[in-house]
């Protein structure tokens, strides 16, 4: 009974100081054009058979931020890593897939390796850009994606490549039209992500009317109504409890007036 305690002990210890020492390895950070060369530490040249690149709006205001992802396809596509930096704006976490090291505050990485469910399939990170007042007029994200063999060792058939460089234009209120400062609709992701079993659902609408938020499986069965009534605009928040449901991933899709939109979402159990 004793050496089962102490094996307990040690397996314990020894998970603990592997998830810490994840935490703060910095060989995750510096993999961009940025502040890097890639993910040298797997191979030293980088693939053009990884596809990687970035997804998400090309004006900002100063001080506002705006949500993106971060795509790659191709490789081993067993699981993948990824990093995204910024040269003037600060990076923002929008769920647990992802880290940022208090040595690079511009740049974000996976906190853990990311499976493809199959390897054609293709796999994102989301993330957010902030417009600092310091910022140019222009701002560039940059991208690095890492498609391994998930052996959690760098592997010679590892593959990486850099993706194309995103601009980001940076304008100031007297830049713009009043009229077309802020988007009138938009459905944010989910948060936490992945969840078990509540998620906060966020999204605005522009003008008082009807609005319909649902949720779908992945072969496109409804299974939650959460909104199905005239709303008033501005922004709205809600609690989805999944607790009925299996894990998995799920779809949710706002509908109001002409404006449709759909995101990902998943719950682990």
């Amino acid at each position: 009974m004793k050496i089962n305690y102490l094996i307990a002990f040690l397996f314990i210890a020894f998970v603990s100081i592997v998830i810490v020492a994840n935490i703060d390895d910095i060989t995750l950070i510096g993999g961009t054009e940025l502040n890097g060369n890639g993910c040298v530490c797997h191979t030293i040249e980088r693939d053009t058979s990884v596809n990687v690149w970035v997804e998400g709006p090309d004006t900002l205001l100063v001080g506002q931020t705006g949500y993106y992802r971060m795509y790659m396809t191709g490789g081993p596509a067993e699981a993948g890593g990824y990093n995204v930096a910024g040269r003037f704006g600060e990076m923002q976490l929008v769920d647990s897939f992802s880290v940022k090291h208090s040595l690079a505050p511009n740049e974000l990485t996976q906190a853990f390796s990311l499976p493809f469910p199959t390897t054609q399939d293709t796999i994102y990170w989301a993330f957010g850009y902030t417009a600092s007042d310091s910022s140019a007029a222009w701002d560039t994200i940059y991208s690095c994606g890492l498609s391994l063999v998930w052996d959690s060792i760098p592997d010679p058939f590892d593959r990486w490549n850099f993706g194309h460089k995103f601009p980001v234009k940076i304008e100031t209120l007297t830049d713009v039209d009043d009229n077309i400062i802020v988007e009138k609709f938009q459905l944010f992701q989910n948060y936490p992500n992945p969840f078990n079993p509540k998620t906060i659902l966020r999204f605005r609408i522009g003008d008082y009317g009807y609005a319909s938020l649902k949720v779908y499986d992945v072969i496109g069965n409804e299974v939650a109504i959460l909104v199905d009534k005239e709303l008033a605009a501005g922004e709205h928040e809600i609690v989805f409890d999944a607790n009925q449901l299996s894990g998995g991933i799920y779809f949710y899709k706002l509908d109001a007036g002409s404006y449709s939109e759909t995101k990902k979402m998943l719950l682990l159990k």
